[in-house]
């Protein structure tokens, strides 16, 4: 497996970087508190060529494998993780509808090409208030009535909730049926609406909040998958891969940032960053995101081979995001009282780095998933 980047790759990376760094960085503030310029900005990406990554070429999308996605979402969080963030699921649930179900409604794929320009948005229904990270425990449900479905229950915490044009939406099929299935379902379907915004410690430009299904009725044409866990933990996988990669842009964002700054600010006479306890600091958290980034490589590439993916991305999904963490936190303190500021770029990258810990299965969720994959190697079989 070679890890150095060709040409091509790097100028994958260094064109979001740049473009990251030049229109998002300076309206990074303004982005957590104002939906219309967040808008503006997703537009603006789209016109920049970063929407339809993952959809194939014939059908309007850039054809990216997972790797050139990777590196596009990790050179954009250099100037916003929430930007990057938002976009990858954007881009995720579009490449999923495109590419992922065998068998679905032309009418549906031919919504494809609008949502690889970014003329149309999409939102994941699979989050419920008291399932969290078990998409087993899903409550909402769908009973099919001849030619229709009809949709009940309530979903939580979905990203894009207000916004969105399409859902796919992960329900019991049927009341009592522990059986999922995945719908598409339209935003302007009858007896679909949304609930409140709920405000966070980061990113409150998106809108994020509850979806109610009562009595939403959808054709049975609109049925993605029958079998929706399979699909919903595919999902999971792939959002396995990009999370890090944000997690790694924004951890290298905050070390280049507080680099420069130590390099500037003197105390006692010299340039902080001279100081060698400074400067081990400074090399442990470079060592760790470099190590991040191999596990992020080597995760895009099994997931380009079709290999099982599950224990490489649960792995790359726990270490990036602790990575970002801890080094965020530690940049914090090494910028001093210019980082506890309120505006401070690296408490916004502080917040980042706490929601992708959380987000697509909490670090201890990351750590069931590998520990069990051992374990299953060792464990005698009964």
């Amino acid at each position: 497996m070679n890890f150095l980047l060709d040409k091509e790759h790097q100028a994958i990376f260094e064109k979001a970087k740049a473009y990251s760094l030049e229109c998002l960085a300076p309206v990074a503030l303004e982005l957590e508190s104002d939906p219309e310029l967040l808008k503006a900005k997703m537009k603006e990406i789209a016109e920049n060529g970063f929407y339809g990554l993952g959809i194939p070429t014939e059908m309007g999308g850039k054809g990216y494998n997972y790797l050139q996605m990777s590196l596009v979402y990790e050179g954009l969080a250099h100037g916003s993780g929430i930007m990057s963030f938002l976009l990858q699921l954007q881009n995720n649930i579009n490449m999923e509808i495109a590419t992922f179900y065998e068998g679905i409604d032309e009418e549906i794929l031919k919504v494809v090409p609008d949502l690889a320009c970014g003329n149309k948005t999409t939102a994941f229904a699979l989050t419920e208030s008291a399932s969290g990270c078990d998409p087993s425990a899903t409550e909402a449900y769908a009973e099919l009535d001849g030619d229709v479905y009809r949709i009940q229950g309530t979903k939580d915490w979905i990203t894009n909730a207000k916004d969105a044009d399409y859902f796919n939406v992960m329900v019991k099929d049927g009341k009592d049926s522990k059986n999922m299935i995945m719908l598409f379902v339209p935003a302007d379907t009858k007896g679909l609406r949304y609930l409140e915004n709920r405000e966070r410690m980061i990113g409150n430009g998106m809108f994020v909040g509850g979806l109610e299904f009562d009595n939403c009725v959808v054709p049975k044409a609109n049925l993605l998958s029958a079998d929706g866990f399979k699909e919903a933990l595919k999902a999971i996988d792939v959002a396995r891969v990009f999370t890090p990669a944000i997690a790694i842009g924004v951890a290298q964002h905050a070390v280049d940032s507080v680099s420069e700054y130590l390099g500037q600010r003197e105390s006692f006479g010299k340039p902080i960053l001279t100081n060698q306890g400074v400067q081990w600091q400074i090399a442990e958290m470079a060592t760790k995101i470099e190590a991040a980034r191999c596990l992020l490589y080597k995760t895009a590439a099994v997931m380009d081979s079709g290999e099982p993916v599950a224990l490489t991305a649960a792995m790359n999904k726990l270490f990036a995001t602790d990575v970002a963490m801890e080094v965020t936190v530690k940049c914090a303190q090494l910028f001093g009282a210019e980082g506890f500021m309120k505006d401070a770029p690296i408490g916004r990258a502080m917040a980042v780095a706490k929601m992708l810990q959380i987000v697509d299965g909490t670090s201890e969720i990351q750590k069931i998933v590998v520990g069990r994959g051992i374990a299953r190697q060792y464990l005698p079989r009964r």
